[in-house]
């Protein structure tokens, strides 16, 4: 079965994904995914605390900002580029971790990433589902980022690099 994302209001783009795919990448943006990404405010805790969000306004522009101004800018981008090194042969994919990691704008968003990337690794190591000379390059890169553990499984998941844009 093939299903259609569409997502044209936002970025105008279609995307076709077949069911295995969209279950496998729900499975990747769950919440309930046991890497420990429930335990993390992104650092909304640090803006109500000095008082940036005060109030349900405040919230949805501060969320908002944090979406378009790093998440869609930076995170996504890396994302995608990580995408592109895992569908070809994982070589530039060291490279990309890195930018990632020295770009995160606090220690507390680089350890979170770490974290959670180390995490990704352990449980996808777990599945047995990957070809393990892959894994181990994956493995190889240490310390492992989320992004690039997120890019890994949707690569070789065969998961459409636009449909992980918009998880």
């Amino acid at each position: 079965m093939i299903i259609m994302i569409t997502t044209t209001v936002i970025t105008g783009i279609t995307t076709m994904i077949d069911d295995q795919a969209l279950m496998r990448l729900l499975q990747l943006a769950s919440p309930m995914l046991p890497v420990g990404a429930y335990s993390y405010s992104q650092g909304l805790e640090a803006a109500i605390e000095d008082g940036t969000v005060s109030d349900a306004e405040s919230a949805a522009l501060w969320i908002g900002d944090v979406l378009e101004l790093y998440v869609a800018r930076f995170e996504l981008p890396l994302l995608k580029r990580m995408y592109a090194a895992w569908s070809a042969d994982g070589d530039d994919a060291a490279e990309w971790n890195a930018l990632h990691s020295a770009g995160r704008d606090t220690a507390e968003g680089r350890a979170e990433s770490l974290q959670m990337g180390y995490s990704l690794v352990r449980l996808l190591a777990d599945l047995g589902a990957f070809d393990p000379a892959s894994l181990a390059q994956l493995k190889a890169i240490a310390p492992v980022g989320f992004p690039l553990a997120f890019a890994f499984a949707a690569a070789a998941w065969a998961v459409p690099a636009d449909a992980c844009l918009h998880a």
